[in-house]
């Protein structure tokens, strides 16, 4: 009778206020922390030639497909990078990508950025996050604005980082220090590839060695400089491309409970008039505007999250209902009042 009686309560006005409370509960935690980054087409201003590529404004120069060095660094562990640079801007209060082997913000390989005058180096590695956190720090090597040499240096168990010509970072790594790099991945300088973290500076080398063979990304013909480029918060991740990390099992679990409560109270609300399919569609519905909605507020929109936020609506609704049903059909005040 307890049951019944909390069911028949869910089906009015309490139901409807749960229902806007948990879906504007899960609607916060899916944008926060709201930053507004809306997709908008930009002029390329990366400027390519004989002394390498100059970024006045924001632009972005990428390589067409994924290198084929990435397999080979994965397999053996090794990769030797030299840069020659400069910063427009010492002291850019926004991070600037500078060099990058990546996916979007969240998703890399190696990044080299500007941070104020601070160079940040991030790198995925066995431990790491998939955006290369725990990263390096470099305190105020681009400081001025005058030209400097930074060489990274990967081998099995090793991270060495130069500037200038003298050692500024040395580390240990695993001895598989790149095995868990994506192939899938591209070049790019200037910028992240999503076009919103723009640097603004000049790179007269970029060149990247891996097992003998040395290309100069900032050589004319290597990388492509389009017209314009969208910039975006984060590309959605489709279905079959989805990632899988040590944390995705519990990012998968969040999603799939997460929108069980939904289900259930959309279920009950309908009382025994309701149905697990409609609060279904419900569910499906709400979790794609939200993960809509991720596009436009710098957060990950992907498929494989509406999907698990579905499938969560969905056996919520299937508990309310099976509870509806088990309940009598008429439930008296006395009864009410018996129960409590």
């Amino acid at each position: 009778m307890r049951i019944a009686s909390a069911l028949k309560h869910l089906s009015g006005r309490l139901g409807l206020l749960l229902v806007s409370l948990v879906l504007l509960t899960y609607l916060a935690l899916a944008l926060a922390p709201f930053r507004w980054v809306p997709p908008r087409r930009s002029a390329n201003a990366a400027v390519i030639g004989t002394a390498g590529l100059t970024f006045s404004a924001p632009g972005l120069a990428r390589t067409r497909a994924a290198p084929a060095w990435l397999e080979q660094a994965a397999e053996h562990g090794r990769l030797h990078l030299e840069l020659r640079l400069r910063t427009y801007d010492p002291e850019r209060r926004r991070l600037g990508r500078i060099f990058t082997v990546s996916r979007d913000y969240h998703f890399r390989n190696l990044t080299l950025d500007q941070d104020g005058p601070d160079l940040v180096l991030r790198l995925r590695r066995p431990g790491s996050t998939p955006n290369g956190k725990p990263l390096y720090r470099l305190a105020g090597v681009l400081g001025d604005t005058g030209w400097h040499e930074v060489e990274v240096v990967i081998t099995p168990g090793r991270l060495r980082v130069a500037l200038d010509g003298r050692v500024a970072l040395t580390t240990t790594l695993p001895e598989r220090p790149l095995v868990d790099w994506d192939r899938r991945y591209l070049v790019a300088l200037g910028n992240e590839l999503n076009g919103n973290l723009p640097w603004q500076g000049e790179v007269a080398r970029a060149v990247v060695e891996v097992g003998g063979e040395r290309v100069d990304y900032a050589s004319p013909g290597i990388l492509e400089l389009p017209e314009q480029f969208w910039a975006f918060g984060n590309r959605p991740t489709w279905l079959f491309e989805d990632y899988v990390y040590p944390h995705s099992i519990e990012d998968w679990i969040t999603n799939f409970a997460s929108f069980i409560p939904l289900g259930f109270l959309l279920a009950a609300l309908g009382g025994r008039r309701g149905s697990w399919r409609r609060a279904l569609v419900v569910c499906a519905v709400a979790s794609l505007v939200v993960e809509l909605a991720q596009g436009f507020f710098s957060r990950h929109p992907a498929t494989m999250d509406w999907v698990l936020n579905t499938l969560g609506g969905g056996a919520g609704a299937v508990m309310a209902q099976w509870l509806v049903n088990r309940a009598p059909e008429n439930t008296t005040a006395a009864d009410e009042r018996t129960a409590h």
